[in-house]
């Protein structure tokens, strides 16, 4: 069902013709109304289109209003730079996460509308053997990446100390032995 909204005015010049002043807010022929910050609130579910893509995250053009999907509400998954996620142009739908008014500024989210791989994770995989994908070395350890946004801890003990022959890039045999989903972290022991 489509809504029809006019406001107009009826005026009559002295012996003059009749004048009808007004505007449309929506309806026959009229453009989309823009958007202001009083349409929006935090949760709601919006459709937009990149318009630029930063190193602090991608800007969404809500339809005359910017939203800023920041670095970590992008994706689940880890990227070296938000570019590896949305491209300008894109047709997104993000969640308003906040409006501030007082700045003026929209902050919204892509990954709160996609699963946490993270909990599909924790629900199946702890004491499974897995292959991962070493991402990361740390004075604590090995990081692997074991699904698509699920990263686990291989202790530097359980990897031969500071001389272990692991490097960014090597697959490894794991085996869960503990999740945090709080913490989000996973606990690895080599298999």
């Amino acid at each position: 069902m489509c809504r029809f909204s006019a406001s107009c005015r009826v005026q009559r010049d002295f012996d003059g013709p009749l004048r009808v002043r007004g505007s449309m807010s929506e309806g026959f022929g009229s453009a989309p109304r823009a958007l202001t910050l009083g349409d929006l609130e935090s949760g709601q579910v919006r459709r937009g289109l990149v318009d630029s893509v930063t190193d602090v995250g991608a800007f969404v053009d809500l339809g005359g209003l910017h939203a800023l999907v920041s670095v970590p509400n992008l994706s689940w998954a880890r990227f070296d730079h938000p570019s590896q996620v949305v491209q300008p142009g894109q047709e997104v739908t993000v969640v308003v996460l906040d409006v501030d008014a007082e700045r003026g500024r929209v902050a919204a989210s892509l990954k709160d509308l996609e699963p946490d791989p993270f909990l599909d994770f924790a629900r199946t995989m702890l004491g499974c053997s897995l292959s991962g994908r070493v991402v990361k070395l740390a004075p604590v350890g090995v990081f692997v990446e074991l699904e698509s946004g699920v990263t686990g801890l291989l202790p530097l003990a359980e990897v031969g100390g500071e001389g272990h022959a692991l490097e960014v890039g090597d697959g490894v045999a794991v085996k869960v032995v503990s999740i945090n989903v709080r913490k989000r972290q996973v606990s690895l022991l080599l298999d």
